[in-house]
């Protein structure tokens, strides 16, 4: 077991957390969980980097999925999902991808950049941007962050993708209408 920790640290210096990530992913296997809320309702999540995510969120291409997940809770009865991907590209790229693919699929995108933090603050929690799309005629929202590049050798960024239905996100009620 020490070994493969120090196998994740080598991985995570030389290729990136991401790819850290995705072994220490993969060694784990697909898992699920249930949490009791509260309110006495029932969340039920699932684990599993072959999960595949639906048809309108886009895999860059050439990436490697880290993780997959999926949460059903009273809050979010439609789910939200996530999706981390490993990348080697840049963030122009990788924006003008994301971006692209989800207008032809009728969102209307929103580039925040990074969030409105100044540049060391963003560098600092791995922020190099976020797009955010909604298509309300589908009742669909997608977020996607995109983190700094990471590693010595091999240099790659961490893609963090969201979805979950427009109608059951916080704050989000402006966009129904």
């Amino acid at each position: 077991m020490r070994r493969f920790y120090w196998l994740l640290v080598i991985v995570a210096i030389l290729m990136g957390v991401p790819y850290a990530a995705l072994l220490l992913n993969r060694a784990m296997g697909p898992w699920e969980a249930t949490a009791i809320e509260h309110d006495g309702s029932v969340t039920y999540m699932r684990f599993d980097p072959d999960m595949p995510p639906p048809d309108f969120v886009p895999i860059y291409p050439g990436s490697q999925v880290i993780q997959a997940s999926f949460l059903v809770s009273k809050a979010a009865p439609s789910g939200v999902g996530r999706l981390e991907l490993a990348a080697q590209s840049s963030l122009d790229r990788v924006r003008s991808f994301y971006r692209s693919r989800l207008e032809a699929a009728g969102f209307v995108v929103e580039d925040l950049g990074t969030l409105g933090l100044n540049a060391a603050a963003a560098a600092y929690i791995g922020i190099d941007g976020t797009l955010v799309a909604r298509r309300p005629s589908t009742d669909d929202y997608v977020v996607v962050q995109i983190g700094t590049e990471d590693g010595t050798v091999i240099r790659s960024r961490l893609l963090d993708l969201h979805w979950r239905k427009i109608s059951e996100t916080p704050g989000e009620t402006q966009a129904r209408d």
